[in-house]
């Protein structure tokens, strides 16, 4: 059997030799040829395995049986050589393929761990069977053998084997993907970037990289805000005056949030009572945002209108339930006359204002009462005073041929005509009144004296001015793309101030 075996290898020694041949080039191909190339290099792998398969069926050796043993070292060296590169070849192939076949079914491309375990199970296999065809040692001895070292591994690395198995797990539910937004017990959460065969990997909201083993994460629970949509709720609870009545407060709490820019008009806002005592109103409003990232500044917006609405209706918000305060007895019903001084008080524009000015101008400003529906400022035209919200929500709209596009919403304490009353620029926008709306007017008459007399406040209006525009909160008034993309857009509009109002 054995000069048999190498007669034939004699015979036969060219067919190896071009097995070694295709085995060479198709590596250097694979390499140097189509090494950023994925397709092509797994095509031209396939290609060389079937060459070296075939010479090798033509040289008599067959990589399923065992080699027999020879008196000559040469020929059995060589041909145990071919088995093992085979089955290595084999088994890299078949990784290969499993690895494209896990990428293709599952898009976009997902963590790696589900592909590394099924290679390393390939590869596993590749070794067994080259300990059973090319050195014919029994398998069933090896794992018998294997069996006793992995139950002392295993009580060494149960934490380790616990993330391993846990990631399995984990990678075959998907309860997440990288790229999603989840949550853990404990207030841990954060976008998952990776998860490998020991930890989940977290991009935490403070741009901190979180390292979560596996078998932690398989054991809690678990809150996905990205599926099965991106949209996210949000809740937050509001205390109110309980001398309020309750259809009120629920009525001024949803005005704010119709109000609110950062947050979505589907699914709908909602406002709850929770409970009325003695002590509170408490009140319950959950909003939508498209991404959780957007949940601090859309929670920051909420609370900002809230005060504003509240302030506008005159309501006062009730101290917490665990604190021992109370609400002071409600003073004297304010005189409306008062309002106008109050608006220059808290208007950022008018922050500079002495004292005297204020009350000079307060008396001039006039108030304006407008229903829902109705339009406060027509696209292209060019406003004669500035507008100060004082109570309702307003919606600014851009018109585009036959159609209208809501741009922005305006709540108590905005103004509008900044760019038509400082500048003289028409409005670029369309005004209309969503509810109930009261506007006091501010005329470029009573504003030219004050103007004069102080031109350092135009400087500081236009810089005012110029941060809206250049962020896009402009508050239903925009300038020309020139003026939004010039880095002196702050000085531009001084000047163009001081020739509107004679400063020069």
């Amino acid at each position: 059997m054995t000069s048999d075996y190498f007669h034939l290898f004699s015979k036969l020694s060219d067919p190896l030799f071009l097995a070694g041949a295709f085995l060479v080039v198709g590596f250097l191909v694979t390499r140097l040829v189509f090494g950023d190339r994925p397709v092509a290099r797994f095509l031209c792998q396939l290609t060389s395995f079937a060459a070296l398969t075939i010479m090798l069926k033509v040289a008599g050796v067959t990589p399923f049986t065992p080699t027999p043993v020879m008196d000559q070292t040469v020929p059995y060296v060589t041909i145990s050589v071919f088995k093992i590169v085979w089955w290595f070849a084999a088994s890299w192939l078949l990784a290969g393929f499993v690895r494209a076949a896990l990428v293709f079914k599952r898009q976009p491309v997902e963590t790696r761990f589900l592909q590394d375990v099924c290679a390393g199970f390939i590869y596993v296999c590749g070794a067994l069977a080259i300990v059973n065809y090319v050195f014919d040692m029994p398998v069933t001895g090896i794992l018998a053998a294997s069996g006793v070292i992995a139950i002392g591994l295993g009580l060494a690395l149960q934490s380790t084997l616990g993330d391993l198995f846990s990631g399995l797990v984990l990678n075959l539910a998907k309860p997440y993907d990288p790229g999603d937004w989840i949550i853990l017990d404990g207030g841990l959460e954060g976008r998952v970037i990776d998860t490998n065969w020991r930890a989940t990997q977290i991009l935490t909201p403070d741009n901190d990289l979180a390292i979560v083993p596996n078998s932690v994460i398989a054991k809690a629970k678990i809150v996905n805000a990205s599926k099965p949509e991106g949209v996210h709720g949000l809740t937050i609870i509001i205390r109110l005056d309980p001398l309020v009545a309750p259809s009120t407060g629920v009525a001024v709490l949803e005005t704010a949030m119709l109000s609110c820019n950062r947050i979505l008009r589907i699914p709908p806002s909602s406002v709850m009572i929770r409970s009325l005592d003695a002590v509170a109103l408490e009140c319950e409003m959950q909003f939508f945002v498209y991404l959780i990232e957007q949940a601090p500044n859309a929670r920051n917006e909420v609370f900002d209108l809230v005060f504003r609405h509240c302030a506008s209706a005159g309501i006062r918000v009730a101290p917490p339930s665990s604190s021992m305060l109370t609400l002071p007895p409600r003073g004297a019903r304010r005189d409306i006359s008062e309002i106008p001084r109050q608006i220059l008080e808290h208007l950022p524009i008018f922050a500079s204002l002495s004292d005297n000015e204020r009350l000079a101008l307060a008396p001039k400003m006039k108030r304006k009462t407008y229903k829902a529906g109705d339009v406060l400022v027509e696209q292209g035209a060019r406003l004669p005073a500035l507008l100060i919200l004082t109570s309702g929500v307003l919606a600014a709209l851009q018109q585009h041929d036959d159609s209208e596009t809501e741009v922005l919403r305006l709540a108590p304490g905005d103004c509008l005509g900044q760019a038509s009353v400082l500048t003289g620029a028409a409005a670029t926008f369309k005004v209309m009144a969503l509810t109930k709306a009261v506007i006091y007017e501010i005329t470029k008459e009573d504003l030219a004296p004050i103007l004069k007399e102080r031109p350092a406040i135009a400087m500081e209006l236009g810089q005012i001015l110029a941060a809206r525009e250049a962020t896009g909160k402009s508050r239903a008034e925009a300038i020309s793309e020139a003026d939004k993309q010039s880095p002196n857009l702050a000085a531009r509009l001084t000047d163009r101030m001081k020739v509107l109002f004679g400063l020069e």
